[in-house]
């Protein structure tokens, strides 16, 4: 495994470890102490406060099938964006590497793993505009690409069961994909692809800079002035190894 796969992978485990961290810091400076100081407290609040206003802004471009993209969404971009929700402007364009057609006033779509991958692009699209909430979109449409979904994921069985997951009713989700609403938002992402210019997927811009998916929580929380909680213990932890 090279340096980078590890560093980005390690920074997962910290990041999502981050409560038991903290806690642990305060028993391991003194063992008689139940809570912490009330200046630890103070000056946790003050870091807080500084983090308020500050938001990276993030872009990814993905297509539903796509294996690299299914890792990322479910394994690196999910648990960054629970995490780290607050502080982001998170926007995702599923599309791809697709292709739009119009015919007489119509849509036709040709995407790079086939009608399947059309149809899950569309559930995508729909659960961004049905859900309304973009943080909770990208979980749903991150539970749907996970590698333990039935088939390939994004389809209606995934849409089930992600919406069982998250309590959604993922009724119209799935209408808004069979029918016009669906054509018209993959037609959408697909413009707004096309601006991005991109060579391959997942695309991932931090605010506005290339990433990857190795490098992604790093470049996410190098990008902040002031970085939050969950970037200040991760760098400090693997600095410290």
């Amino acid at each position: 495994m090279s340096n980078t796969i590890f560093v980005a992978l390690y920074l997962i485990v910290l990041v999502r470890g981050q409560e038991e961290y903290i806690v642990s810091n305060f028993i391991e400076i003194d063992q008689t102490r139940s809570s912490p100081l009330e200046s630890d407290t103070y000056l946790m609040a003050d870091k807080i406060q500084q983090y308020v206003d500050e938001k990276v802004d993030v872009k990814v471009y993905y297509e539903s099938l796509c294996p690299g993209c299914r890792v990322f969404d479910s394994a690196i971009l999910a648990p960054t964006i629970e995490r780290l929700n607050q502080y982001l402007n998170i926007n995702i364009y599923p599309y791809g590497k697709a292709k739009t057609i119009e015919k007489n006033g119509k849509y036709e779509f040709i995407c790079q793993h086939g009608p399947e991958e059309c149809y899950g692009n569309k559930l995508h699209a729909c659960a961004i505009d049905v859900i309304g909430n973009i943080t909770i979109a990208v979980m749903y449409n991150s539970c749907m690409m996970d590698l333990n979904q039935k088939n390939h994921g994004s389809d209606d069985l995934a849409a089930d069961a992600c919406g069982n997951k998250f309590d959604i009713d993922s009724s119209p989700i799935k209408r808004c994909a069979k029918g016009d609403r669906g054509d018209e938002l993959l037609k959408k992402y697909g413009d707004e692809s096309k601006k991005a210019n991109y060579l391959f997927v997942p695309y991932i811009l931090v605010n506005g800079k290339e990433s990857s998916i190795y490098a992604f929580i790093l470049d996410v929380c190098n990008a902040f002035i002031n970085p939050p909680p969950h970037c200040v213990n991760a760098f400090y932890s693997v600095t410290s190894v």
